[in-house]
Order: structure tokens, then C-alpha cells, then sequence
């Protein structure tokens, strides 16, 4: 960010009768490519310089967005933000954050990230689709394989004396593939994220899209009971999501968090331990500054059980009385920061996969949730379809479908008797496997 360019939204600011102002810009380059029936379907290449400028005044805030560097630009994006700052309700906590110090700052862009040869990128995409069909005669087709290559850097600068810059880079590679026996289909998904080209792994993306697909073959309805269960990991991050909402203090406040009036409260089993952790690089959403430049931390959420806070932007920290957290964020250019979550994890334990069967003996692993975002944010309760397999004798037996489960978020989360080793990140949410003692289904 140019000297320039700040320099130009505050003289604007000032010619409209002054204030504090913040500009915010990202520059991302990407590259994605799309394979399909052996060879490359699509390729799509993107470079994007977006803005956003901030302008506070008499206790009220605006906002405004665009795109591109030249004067008209900023100036017009300049009038939009002070035009919706005097109409805006005033409230005393508009305001710019404390300048701060600087955060522990993560390892998040690779060195070579950008340099890979188009070629090289292409031919991944395709050896995904190629090594997924390898795996089994019954894998059918892959309906989807993709590599996403991104290429970011992020810088502020406010009138409060803040500036920062962040540089990123992020590949994502995904597979969709589908199995058939006889006159039954299933899908399989299979993902991979890493900060640089040459640590994705195509056997293993493609080996978990194979594995996915294979193992629901054969698949069997299942009795309505009460059943002890295991949530695969991506299940639980799925569950954690759910409860993501919950912890953000507008939400509190405005009363739309299941965890309202609970701090200090014990509302999940010992062995659950929630915190939002911006500095891990293998979360795709780590960061050494948030979304109004205040410095990142770890905040823990729920510690062995017990509700320990909140995440807060300046605004509603101030509502809280507990101060910024460091925790705004910006979904993209065109919408206003606002409290978030960063990487949100549930910590792991120490009993493998394995472990956690024959502990229980018997029951069902759920490795899909059809619709769990579905879930009142406000009560917790849910309804929804699942599908898993079968353990008995601490051994994975057959495949089952076709049955819901229901309950409460908190309540099963207070339910939970092992916490896995198997830790993995889906996207910004990581999560182990987790066991339950029991859960409701209902099925033939």
C-alpha cells in the first residue's frame, strides 16, 4: 500500500468535514484447474485488487468498497463511506482499535508458491482424477477434480498509527468420485490443503476420495434405538461449526448464542477443550492480524468443559466489557468487518480410531451429518439424516443408511466419553474423532 493511497483517503476524509479513516486492501492471484474424462475441462486464472476504506466520525461508522488504485476510485469509495457514516445511529463504540503491538506471525506463504509451472499444475488435477479411478474397478467416474492455487497478500493502515501486511499462499486440491456394485451408487470426498505446491499429496487426496466411495457400498438400513456412537472427525468439525456462532459475542449480546449467560459454566464433557487459534498455518484461515488490524491471539473458548468467553471486535467488546479479542474478520471486500471466528479447533486426545472401538464395543461410527447446519443456532437441538457403519466386537462391520439422528448440540458434546488422536483441519475448523455414550436414531 502506497504512501499515496492512504495519503489520498485522508485528505478526502478531511475535505468532507474530517474523522478517522482506515484503508484495507488484498490483491489475490489464483489459478484453478479443472480435470474431467482423462484431460483438463477448465482453467480459470484471476487477479484481483480490492479496497475498503472505513471513515469514523461523531461516533458513527461507515463503509464502502472497490475496486482498482486510481484516484477516482478511492475518492468515490471515500464519499460512499462518509455519506453512510453521518447515517448511521450513533454509538460509542465506533471506533478505530489501539494501536498494538505485533503478534506472533505464521509461516502462511511458501516460497514457490506462484512459480509452479502451469503445466505441472494441470497435470496434478488430472493425475487426481486418474490415481482416484486406479484404485478399484468399481470406481466408476469422478464427477469433480480440481487444484486451486491462491496467491494473497493483505495490508492495512489506519489514522490511528496501525499498519500491517500479511502475505499468504494456499493450495487446495478436492476430488468427488462415485463407486457402483450392481445397481447402487455411492460418493466419495477427498481433500488436501497445504501453504505450498510440493506438500500436497495426490495418493492421499485421491486414496481417501477411493476409500470414502468404496466403503459405503453394500449399505444397510438401521434399527431405531439408542446407539453408542463415533463421529468421524469431519463430523465433529461439522458439530464444532454448528457451535461456531454461539461464541461470538454480537451474538451473546443480541441474544442469538446458545452459550449466552453461561461463562464459567461447565456444558461439555472433561475432555473438550474449544479454542480459536489464528497462528496455526495448517488452519486456512491463521493470520497475525485481524480484520481492523488489532494483533491476533489464541483464545480459548471451552477449557476440559468449561465455558471460558467470548470473541470480540472492538465494537462489541466494548458491549461486553471485555475488550477486543482480536477476533475481526472479513469474509471478502464488499461487506464490513465484523467478529468472527479464525481456526477454530477442538483439541485432540490420546486414543486412536482403533482404540476408540474396542473401548466401546459396540455402536455406530457416524461419518456423515446430511444438513447439521441445519441446527437451531439458538437451542442446539437438531434432526437430521446420517449415514455410517456398523461396529460390533470392536470391529467395523457393515455400512448403514437410510436413518436420522437427533438431539443437542451441547448435550452430546456433555456426552462425549473419548476424544480421538486423529486431529485433522477442514478448512478453518479442525476437529478428532469423538465418542459418545449415546445418541438417538431413528431408522426402520
Amino acid at each position: 500500500m502506497s504512501d499515496r493511497l492512504f495519503g489520498l483517503v485522508e485528505h478526502e476524509v478531511r475535505r468532507l468535514g474530517g474523522g478517522t479513516s482506515e484503508l484495507y486492501t488484498r490483491r489475490a492471484r489464483v489459478r484453478r484447474y479443472d480435470a474431467r474424462e482423462g484431460r483438463i475441462d477448465s482453467i480459470s486464472l484471476s487477479d484481483t485488487l480490492s479496497l475498503s476504506v472505513r471513515v469514523f466520525r461523531n461516533g458513527r461508522n461507515g463503509f464502502s468498497y472497490g475496486f482498482g488504485e486510481d484516484g477516482e476510485t478511492v475518492r468515490r469509495m471515500v464519499e460512499a463511506a462518509v455519506f453512510c457514516a453521518d447515517a448511521c445511529d450513533p454509538d460509542e463504540g465506533h471506533r478505530l482499535p489501539p494501536r498494538e503491538g505485533a503478534a506472533p506471525r505464521p509461516e502462511l506463504c511458501d516460497p514457490g508458491a506462484g512459480k509452479v509451472e502451469d503445466r505441472e499444475l494441470a497435470e496434478f488435477a488430472c493425475g487426481l482424477e486418474r490415481r482416484t479411478l486406479s484404485r478399484d474397478p468399481r470406481l466408476k467416474r469422478v464427477r469433480s477434480a480440481s487444484l486451486r492455487e491462491t496467491v494473497a497478500e493483505e495490508r492495512f493502515r489506519n489514522s490511528a498509527g496501525g499498519e500491517g501486511i500479511r502475505r499468504e499462499s494456499s493450495y487446495w486440491a478436492v476430488v468427488d468420485a462415485v463407486a457402483e456394485e450392481g445397481s447402487e451408487g455411492q460418493t466419495g470426498y477427498g481433500f488436501g490443503f497445504s501453504r505450498g505446491f510440493r506438500d500436497l499429496s495426490l495418493e492421499e487426496v485421491a486414496g481417501e476420495a477411493a476409500r470414502n466411495a468404496l466403503r459405503m457400498l453394500g449399505s444397510r438400513p438401521l434399527r431405531t434405538g439408542r446407539y453408542a456412537a463415533v463421529l468421524e472427525n469431519g463430523v465433529a468439525a461439522d458439530l464444532l461449526e454448528v457451535l461456531a456462532s454461539s461464541f461470538l459475542a454480537s451474538n451473546v449480546v443480541k441474544g442469538k448464542s446458545m452459550l449466552a449467560g453461561k461463562t464459567g459454566q461447565r456444558i461439555a464433557s472433561a475432555g473438550v477443550t474449544v479454542e480459536d487459534d489464528p497462528f496455526d498455518p495448517g488452519g486456512s484461515a491463521a493470520a497475525e492480524f485481524d480484520g481492523e488490524g488489532s494483533a491476533c491471539r489464541r483464545n480459548l473458548l471451552i477449557g476440559e468443559g468449561e465455558l471460558k468467553g467470548f470473541l470480540a471486535d472492538t465494537f462489541w467488546g466494548e458491549k461486553m466489557g471485555t475488550g477486543s479479542t482480536g477476533s475481526c474478520r472479513r469474509a471478502s471486500a464488499k461487506v464490513p468487518p465484523a467478529a468472527g471466528v479464525s481456526n477454530l479447533r477442538l483439541s485432540p486426545g490420546g486414543v486412536s480410531p482403533e482404540g476408540i472401538l474396542r473401548e466401546l464395543g459396540e455402536g455406530v461410527v457416524l461419518t456423515e451429518l446430511l444438513g447439521i447446519h441445519t441446527a437451531d443456532p439458538v437451542s442446539g437441538d437438531f434432526s437430521v439424516g446420517a449415514a455410517g457403519i456398523r461396529f460390533e466386537g470392536g470391529e467395523m462391520r457393515e455400512p448403514v443408511r437410510g436413518f436420522a439422528v437427533s438431539g443437542n448440540v451441547l448435550s452430546l458434546l456433555s456426552d462425549v466419553a473419548i476424544v480421538g488422536s486423529d486431529f485433522r483441519w477442514f478448512g478453518s475448523t479442525g476437529a478428532p474423532s469423538l465418542a459418545v455414550s449415546g445418541i438417538e436414531i431413528g431408522g426402520e
